[in-house]
């Protein structure tokens, strides 16, 4: 959420890729691509007042299936709580290991419109910290494809 002048939260969703505040590097391309993105310039404009939630999941259909994320990805970590789905606030006070842990550079699943389930470990977002990246984490264990709801209500 970001404040708008009024005093207004204004949501704003895009890519994962795009709303984090510090730099980062996209993989694959060649050579990976390191440059600050919308998030960083939102948090420049608006402070604190900006707050970026990340997604991330362990597996599932996105519509393609997905398999578990490389065991040395930041998602593996996040899904191997044994919950559905939960929030991280990564601006909370924790033990410092785990401080330590969110402020370490990591990498995370990064999926867009393009992705080859066989080049897993290929598709990913590195160059920084979970804590560095967001002010929040929604995990999803197991992702669907899109449903879309019926207009028609019995």
């Amino acid at each position: 959420m970001a404040r708008t002048h009024r005093g207004q939260d204004c949501p704003l969703g895009w890519h994962r890729a795009h709303r984090q505040w510090d730099p980062r590097t996209v993989s694959p391309s060649s050579p990976p691509l390191t440059h600050r993105n919308a998030g960083s310039y939102l948090r420049e404009h608006f402070g604190a007042g900006y707050v970026s939630v990340g997604l991330t999941f362990h597996h599932g259909m996105a519509p393609y299936p997905v398999p578990a994320p490389p065991a040395e990805f930041a998602d593996a970590v996040l899904g191997g709580t044994g919950l559905d789905a939960y929030l991280l606030n990564l601006r909370a006070d924790g033990p410092a290991a785990v401080r330590t842990w969110l402020e370490t550079p990591t990498r995370t699943r990064l999926i867009g419109p393009h992705y080859a389930p066989e080049r897993n470990a290929d598709y990913h977002l590195s160059g920084g910290s979970l804590a560095g990246w967001f002010d929040t984490i929604l995990h999803v264990h197991k992702v669907t494809p899109v449903q879309f709801l019926s207009r028609a209500r019995s």
